[in-house]
């Protein structure tokens, strides 16, 4: 009976340990917030356009968020990658995350010497997007070529847990008050087809174009399918960005049937 609880103790000893080791490596105990990701195929000197991808709550280690720029980059446009989990693994104030939204794009346009920004936020990093674009300085709003919400919530709070592992206080606002305030940008929400907390289907300004793509709120994890999505989007506010002879996705679908 010894013999069975101490390897018990020893066995969930080695777990603990992992545990820990892993949420250091994506970033809950701190890290680099900003990542500078160069266009590995520069199609000119200075880019048309640099991403910012605001990452959910896994941080910019692991998850879509930085398979999404990886594909970015191998198509010629630079990258920021901004791990929320990293700037989030405290609570933040409204102010702090309009102050992040501001230090990452003025951060991207400086060091890719990009001519228009292209905002994206993921899951979490969504969230926190639509509620940091609010107060974006006017140089920097007419720079903004298009703005990208992967999978939003209806609600919003301000401090990031690696899967909310650690969230249980209650939100602590929702997400449509500040969302309704983006009218000044082409706006792309896409959401899982099975979503039933979707801000998306809240948005109901001109300028935002509403994409289901198939899944509930991982998407099926389909990179591919997402990247495909944002990219034609890209080229359809502007059409000089990146090679794309034909968008893939025409400007008036709602949603994109198929197996991920």
């Amino acid at each position: 009976m010894k013999h069975w609880i101490k390897r018990a103790l020893a066995t969930g000893a080695v777990l603990a340990i992992g545990f820990l080791l892993w949420l250091g490596h994506i970033g809950y105990f701190g890290g680099p917030v900003f990542l500078e990701m160069p266009a590995v195929e520069k199609r000119s000197p200075t880019p048309p356009a640099v991403a910012v991808i605001f990452s959910g709550d896994m941080g910019f280690r692991i998850g879509m968020g930085p398979q999404i720029a990886r594909r970015f980059v191998h198509d010629g446009v630079p990258v920021l990658g901004v791990s929320s989990l990293v700037y989030f693994r405290h609570e933040r104030t409204p102010a702090e995350v309009r102050a992040l939204i501001t230090e990452a794009s003025r951060k991207a346009l400086a060091f890719s010497h990009a001519e228009r920004l292209i905002l994206i936020g993921q899951s979490f990093g969504a969230d926190m997007l639509h509620v940091g674009i609010t107060d974006l300085p006017p140089d920097l709003r007419k720079k903004v070529q298009m703005v990208g919400l992967v999978v939003p919530g209806q609600t919003v709070i301000y401090r990031a847990s690696p899967s909310e592992l650690f969230n249980w206080a209650t939100p602590d606002a929702q997400a449509l008050p500040t969302a309704a305030q983006l009218t000044w940008a082409p706006v792309v929400c896409i959401q899982g087809i099975d979503e039933t907390d979707s801000l998306c289907p809240q948005l109901t300004q001109p300028n935002v174009k509403h994409i289901a793509l198939p899944g509930g709120h991982p998407l099926h994890r389909d990179a591919d399918k997402l990247y495909a999505t944002l990219r034609a989007e890209m080229a359809a506010t502007n059409p000089h960005l990146i090679n794309i002879t034909k968008s893939s996705v025409p400007r008036h679908v709602t949603s994109i049937h198929g197996g991920a």
